[in-house]
């Protein structure tokens, strides 16, 4: 409980000065509050002064000032030559009512003239305002004017200059035709003596010129350099793979491979590809290409295998080794090439998946590209129309199946029916209607991570927040093992494993040195392994944060984000929507703070301490 602090006052026929001492505290940790009948000192938690005076003061002309450890309260009194007996009431000749409504009622007067100021001082800043614009709007008019005259000035000048050039032109025109013998005479004179092609005469003489061959000799190149772009040069010297020779380099099997891509010779850029990620298994650039020589080459299962290393791989580049469009563009590209895949391979399921999430990473101003992708999605879709239509005029009896995808098709199940149903349906905004499709496919599948993630979508969507927060739990715990990875050091950017980086382990490492490489190149393994968990675990992650802000709890949602930008800290957006949550935790803790500290601030209640702050603050 607070203590009242060391005190002393004295008076005059016109004020009353108060003094009082508090020692160990700064200026800044020190209210002080004056009303026209309440005066208030408070260094929380220690000292609290409150003063119920027993007469009137002048409220608009009364002052403090901090000099600690005292501090001086100059009150001006509301009735001049008028002696006080004592500074304040007594407390018990007074009735505790009376006391409590005659501080309320000064406390009252205290914040309306506070904020009668506040109106003045914005209504005066309102007025500079205007002044300052006019002023500037003057100026502005003046230099205009200024520039205008200027303007004039030189067309006035270049007019005239023009008009006395016209004249004299005219003046020599009309000596010429006035005299055409006399001028005849004297070019043929000109011409006779030479005057016209004779250097030392001050003519144009012909100038003779001598040639000569100089021979520059280069450095010679004794072994053919590969060529490097600006981003595999920087991705190469960070590389951990050193090569012995030229041709033992990764970028020496890219280059070589590129050059064979431009042949159209699949096999042998495949070939290269393949050489230069044996070199270095972390060569992003290298998969994502060797998977467009496998779709060239009608392995679509080779295809889709490479794609999903290269998006593991993309999914965990830190956020310094690359750049917001680049990732995106990556990503659509992976993508488009992974649906590709799926579409020659008759999986047209996924491939339409593949091409709506390569939509979504497309930037905006790269229209040609989108346009693309969009007619090739389209062309899917059609496609699994006419195969559904197909099988529905074969099979009559699915005509009376309760999901609404026409017909029912041999190639997908009950439960990929229904989750095609449900993605329609959530397209369309009917979030009521998918829940209901995503529901029925999990109780045919509980195990369709798919389904239940983008459940967890839709119920956010309608607002079920504790529901969705259910469900994405449900998915991260499915995730658990890849989640568990993801929390060794360096499993994210650690690269496939052979037999020499284990002699390199085993040679310049200890025995705990050994057991952390293990398990960092374990937990590797499973984060290659199971890479579509990955982008599951961090779309549950983020909606969980999602539902967690629905329910007005900031400091979990908190822990969920910093989890979503350990895997993806590369994300703009994630990042963004991660800093608008720190901020909400910022201010509810500042608000809880300014809570307990009016709530535990004596007798003179919470009310007295906002305004204290609000008059110390004018």
């Amino acid at each position: 409980m607070p203590v009242q602090p060391n005190f002393d006052w004295e008076q005059d026929d016109d004020e009353v000065v108060i003094r009082v001492t508090i020692k160990g505290f700064r200026a800044d940790a020190i209210d002080v509050f004056i009303s026209d009948l309440y005066v208030k000192v408070n260094a929380h938690p220690t000292y609290l002064l409150t003063l119920d005076l027993s007469h009137g003061i002048v409220l608009e002309k009364s002052t403090f000032r901090l000099d600690l450890p005292k501090i001086k309260i100059t009150l001006p009194k509301r009735e001049r030559g008028l002696i006080w007996e004592t500074l304040v009431l007594d407390a018990k000749l007074t009735p505790a009512q009376e006391l409590t409504d005659r501080r309320a009622a000064s406390l009252s007067r205290a914040e309306t003239l506070y904020n009668m100021k506040l109106d003045t001082r914005e209504r005066q800043k309102e007025v500079e305002k205007k002044r300052m614009f006019s002023e500037q709007w003057e100026l502005e008019k003046a230099q205009r004017r200024d520039i205008e005259a200027r303007v004039a000035q030189e067309k006035a000048n270049v007019a005239h200059g023009l008009e006395v050039f016209e004249t004299e032109m005219r003046t020599k025109a009309l000596q010429r035709a006035a005299n055409p013998a006399q001028l005849a005479t004297a070019a043929m004179g000109a011409v006779t003596s030479g005057a016209l092609f004779d250097a030392s005469t001050g003519g144009v003489g012909v100038r003779t010129t001598v040639t000569k061959t100089v021979p520059i000799d280069f450095t010679p190149k004794l072994t053919a350099m590969p060529q490097r772009s600006r981003g595999d040069e920087e991705y190469y010297r960070r590389s951990r793979y050193k090569p012995v020779s030229v041709t033992d380099a990764p970028m020496f099997w890219k280059d070589k491979a590129d050059t064979l891509y431009k042949q159209r010779n699949w096999k042998g850029a495949c070939d290269a590809l393949s050489e230069s990620i044996k070199r270095d298994g972390s060569f992003l650039n290298c998969v994502a290409n060797r998977a467009a020589c496998w779709l060239h080459m009608h392995e679509y299962v080779k295809c889709i295998e490479d794609c999903d290393l290269a998006i593991n791989m993309l999914q965990n580049t830190p956020a310094a080794d690359t750049t917001q469009d680049r990732y995106k563009y990556m990503l659509a590209k992976l993508h488009v090439r992974r649906g590709a895949a799926y579409a020659w391979n008759d999986q047209l399921l996924e491939a339409r998946d593949e091409y709506r999430v390569a939509v979504a990473y497309v930037g905006s101003d790269d229209v040609g590209l989108r346009d693309e992708i969009v007619r090739d999605l389209d062309a899917i879709e059609i496609a699994m129309t006419h195969e559904q239509q197909g099988d529905e005029q074969r099979d009559p009896a699915s005509s009376g199946s309760s999901v609404v995808v026409p017909g029912r098709s041999s190639r997908y199940s009950d439960e990929e029916l229904r989750v095609v149903e449900a993605s329609r349906r959530y397209m369309h905004g009917n979030y009521a209607g998918a829940v209901e499709e995503y529901r029925t496919a999990l109780t045919i599948n509980p195990f369709c991570v798919k389904a239940r993630n983008n459940l967890t979508a839709a119920l956010l969507q309608q607002g079920l927040f504790r529901e969705a927060y259910q469900e994405a739990e449900k998915v991260i715990d499915f995730c658990k093992e890849v989640a568990s990875a993801l929390t060794h050091p360096g499993a994210q950017n650690a690269p496939p494993v052979d037999s020499d980086d284990e002699d390199d382990g085993a040679e310049g490492s200890g025995g705990g040195d050994d057991s952390m490489v293990r398990m960092r190149q374990e937990a590797a393994a499973v984060l290659r392994e199971k890479s579509g968990h990955v982008y599951y675990l961090l779309k549950a992650y983020v909606r969980s944060a999602a539902a967690l802000c629905g329910l007005k709890k900031y400091r979990e949602a908190l822990e969920f984000f910093e989890l979503a930008l350990k895997i993806s800290p590369y994300d703009d957006d994630l990042r963004d929507d991660a800093n608008r949550v720190l901020e909400k935790v910022r201010f509810n803790t500042l608000v809880s703070s300014a809570s307990m500290s009016s709530s535990g601030g004596g007798r003179g209640g919470g009310g007295g301490d906002v305004a204290a702050k609000g008059a110390a603050a004018a």
